[in-house]
């Protein structure tokens, strides 16, 4: 195949808004030129790539065969006119890294103040999300690294190492919350919490420690995956929440909530740094990847 950057994107920019039109307002083409591109690109491969159905235009098996591949391809021209960019003086280069929110506000942003601070012309992108999230992103070339706080089960994906850092979670309910600062399991198993959706990785962890001691999980009125959702709902009612203590730590220097004494539910949490397992770290990347500082 001997496409160039131009078709990889067109084709790239049809499967994301599966629209011809779309697609050539983003590409900045016509939609009878991006049209002919296409159908040149079926020409030289002997496969029709996509489908026109009633929903818009839709992959055929050969176009989901392409689409990794021009994904992979898009992805390491852009790495290389950055790299290359940067031996002009034109800029040092972009990183995209994402983490869980408690690592993000705390370990990530300071690594990010102080590499600013040596590489003043470095750009960074930051996305915070959920470890099935922060993956998908990772797979679709959104980020560069990711910092999680579990293992990231995909092939595609390795571990680089273990951080330098870690957090602990614990029970954190409203100052005036008339709950006894030692409560017990029991207890706790009759409170209502919020907490994130039952898919989230602290929400499965938060449930098995009530079921290794024979309780069943307590009631969760109130479901979010928003951090300050659930310290603000806490904060406001009698509703406990589970969280790590550096995204409780300002509440808890007002005076608006405490946190609870419950050895059971305090978890100390690593996590790792990982990156994809195909292509080449951007330069940047790696430049970023030596202020997270992973254990020996």
């Amino acid at each position: 195949m001997d496409f160039d950057e131009r078709q990889l994107r067109a084709f790239l920019a049809i499967t994301e808004t599966g629209s011809l039109g779309r697609a050539a307002a983003l590409v900045h083409l016509t939609q009878p030129s991006l049209s002919r591109m296409i159908q040149s690109m079926e020409q030289r491969l002997g496969h029709r790539l996509f489908d026109r159905q009633s929903k818009g235009m839709v992959l055929t098996p050969a176009g989901e065969i392409l689409l990794d591949h021009a994904r992979l391809l898009a992805f390491e021209m852009q790495a290389a006119r950055e790299q290359l960019d940067a031996l002009r003086g034109l800029r040092r280069g972009v990183v995209r890294i994402g983490a869980v929110a408690a690592v993000m506000r705390t370990f990530v942003t300071q690594a990010v103040a102080t590499l600013l601070k040596e590489y003043p012309d470095l750009s960074v992108e930051m996305i915070e999300g959920t470890d099935g999230d922060l993956l998908s992103a990772l797979l679709d070339r959104k980020l560069e690294l990711v910092v999680t706080a579990s293992r990231l089960e995909s092939d595609a994906v390795e571990a680089m190492g273990t951080c330098a850092y870690s957090d602990r979670f614990g029970v954190f309910c409203a100052a005036e919350n008339p709950i006894s600062d030692h409560p017990s399991m029991m207890d706790l198993a009759k409170e209502s919490w919020v907490m994130p959706g039952p898919s989230a990785t602290p929400r499965i962890q938060f449930a098995a420690r009530f079921r290794e001691l024979g309780l069943s999980e307590p009631p969760v009125p109130v479901e979010t995956a928003s951090v300050e959702s659930m310290v603000a709902v806490s904060a406001a009612s009698r509703l406990l929440c589970w969280l790590p203590g550096p995204l409780v730590a300002p509440h808890l220097a007002s005076g608006t909530m405490r946190q609870l004494t419950v050895p059971a539910l305090e978890m100390e949490r690593q996590v790792l740094l990982y990156r994809r397992r195909a292509g080449l770290l951007p330069q940047a990347a790696r430049q970023f990847a030596a202020y997270l500082p992973l254990r020996t």
